[in-house]
Formats: C-alpha cells, sequence, structure tokens
C-alpha cells in the first residue's frame, strides 16, 4: 500500500495540475479547453530542448548551448505560457460572444492542429528524456520509493498551492474571481476583462507546461501525442474533484492517480485496464456526486 500511495500522489500530482489549468479556464469561460493537452506537450519538449546542446526540429539539426536542468525548466514553463496566450488571441477571442459549442468545437480543432504542429516539429516517435539522477531509491518496508517521484509530488503541491494563493489572495487573483463571478459586473467595476482572460490563460497554460514537464521527467521521454491521455484524466480529476474549484481539481488529481495505481496492483489485469478505470470513476461520480467533491451544486434557471 505505501508503494501504490507515493506511485499515485506522483502521477496523481500531474493530473492535478493539469486539471487546474482546465479547472481556472472553466471558471472563467464556462468552456473546456481541449488543447491543455497540447501546451503540456510544448511544455516538455521545451524543457527539453532547453536542456540539450543538439536537437532535431523540422528535420534540421539545429546547435544552442545546453542550459542547466532549473534553467531549462523556466525555458518549459515559458513556451507553454506562449503557446496557451497565443492560443487564446487567434482562437477564442474572436468567439467569446458566440455559443459555448462553437468555442468547445474551436478547442478541439486547436488541440488537433497543435498537435499536427508538435509532430512536423519533432517528429511521431518518442524521445527520450534523461531522468534526473537525484539519489538512491529510498527502501521503506516493502516498497521501493523512487526519490523523483517524491520530488514531482512535492513540486505539484508547491506549485499547486502557489497557484491557489495568487488566485486567492493576489489583485489579478481577485480580478480572476470576480470575471468568473460575472463578467459584466466585473466589467462595470473597471476590470479589464480581456486582460484578465489572457493571464487565466497564461496562468493556466505554465501549470499545464509543468505537468508536461514533471510527466516528461518521471516516464523518460517525450512525444508530440504524449498530452491527450493525461489531458482527458486531468478532466476527468477536474469533475471529481468539483470543476471550476482549484483546491477540488488538485485532489481529484491525487484521487484519481491513487485509484488508478491501486487498481494496476490489486486488481488482475488492472494494468491493461487503469484508463477504463478512469474513466469508470467519472461515471461513478457523475451519478452519485455531479459537483464533484469540492463542487458546489447550482441552480440554473432557464
Amino acid at each position: 500500500m505505501t508503494q501504490v500511495l507515493i506511485n499515485g500522489l506522483a502521477v496523481g500530482g500531474i493530473y492535478g495540475l493539469l486539471a487546474v489549468s482546465f479547472s481556472i479556464v472553466y471558471g472563467v469561460l464556462g468552456m473546456v479547453n481541449f488543447a491543455f493537452g497540447e501546451v503540456f506537450m510544448f511544455g516538455a519538449f521545451g524543457a527539453l530542448v532547453a536542456s540539450l546542446s543538439t536537437v532535431q526540429l523540422a528535420g534540421a539539426e539545429l546547435a544552442g548551448p545546453a542550459l542547466p536542468p532549473w534553467l531549462a525548466l523556466i525555458v518549459g514553463l515559458v513556451v507553454g505560457a506562449a503557446v496557451g496566450f497565443i492560443v487564446e488571441r487567434l482562437a477564442y477571442k474572436p468567439l467569446r460572444s458566440a455559443p459555448i459549442l462553437s468555442m468547445l468545437i474551436t478547442a478541439i480543432a486547436v488541440s488537433l492542429l497543435l498537435r499536427a504542429i508538435g509532430t512536423f516539429l519533432f517528429g511521431a516517435a518518442q524521445v527520450p528524456v534523461a531522468k534526473p539522477q537525484i539519489g538512491e531509491a529510498i527502501i521503506l518496508g516493502d516498497a521501493r520509493i523512487q526519490p523523483i517521484d517524491l520530488v514531482i509530488f512535492v513540486v505539484a503541491v508547491c506549485a499547486a498551492g502557489a497557484f491557489w494563493a495568487i488566485v486567492r489572495f493576489s489583485p489579478i487573483g481577485r480580478a480572476i474571481r470576480a470575471t468568473a463571478l460575472d463578467k459584466d459586473a466585473a466589467r462595470l467595476m473597471g476590470i479589464g476583462i480581456d486582460r484578465v482572460i489572457a493571464t487565466t490563460f497564461i496562468l493556466g497554460s505554465a501549470m499545464a507546461a509543468l505537468a508536461g514537464i514533471l510527466y516528461s521527467q518521471k516516464y523518460g521521454f517525450a512525444a508530440a501525442a504524449m498530452g491527450f491521455i493525461p489531458g482527458l484524466k486531468a478532466l476527468v480529476a477536474a469533475v471529481l474533484g468539483g470543476i471550476g474549484s482549484i483546491p477540488g481539481a488538485f485532489v481529484g488529481g491525487l484521487a484519481l492517480g491513487v485509484v488508478e495505481e491501486a487498481a494496476a496492483a490489486f486488481v488482475p489485469g488492472g494494468s491493461a485496464y487503469r484508463d477504463v478505470i478512469a474513466f469508470g470513476v467519472l461515471v461513478l461520480i457523475l451519478w452519485l456526486r455531479p459537483q464533484g467533491i469540492l463542487g458546489r451544486r447550482e441552480v440554473v434557471k432557464v
């Protein structure tokens, strides 16, 4: 159980960060940005390319300085945030007054387009990522705990906590919450809605990029299609925890990660059906508690 819990919390921390991205944008715009799975991918590749002295891009070999890991991580965050900002400006901003279905279809189209761009730039095959050598495995009873899992969990918790603090206590965070509550009232109070939405996408995309970087470090690869399944699972986690709630989304990610690892460890053939189990959890939650673990039930008048 200790092994399952540690592994599940590490994976769940990654899901939780990506779920936070889905949750914050949904809270402000009421839409699901499927392109966060591809921002996840670009963040991982941004950090990878920055850490290498020679890299293949679009079939051409490029040489440059290999940055230290901490600086490569910052580059990955900047790349992810930039991709999210560009997507919001070019794809979503013109559709703010359009029906929500139009934005949903656009989000799917943008996701496919970004994945195609990623395939063109980095290829369709998996690209190896060197795992950081942090230390020896920690033996705790029958469990063999990898230090990278502990680091991923701690980084994910700190990043999610910092994100929550920004939204809860900073001036831009108050503007984001006001916009999510009532855009028209926020506009009348002098809040720049355009600036708030752009900032929301930048912050959410940075969280998605960090999740992608941690994922590539844990599993030792990056690929153009790497964000598809984690993106769907993060959406499940956001609904599980209560979409629109940052703490709820992160807790949902942790819970989903632990459930996945427990199923893989204790259910016969569970490793082959872990994706099915994740979506089964979604169906169960929607049936028993549609608002999620920390979400609030809302009454909508029609």
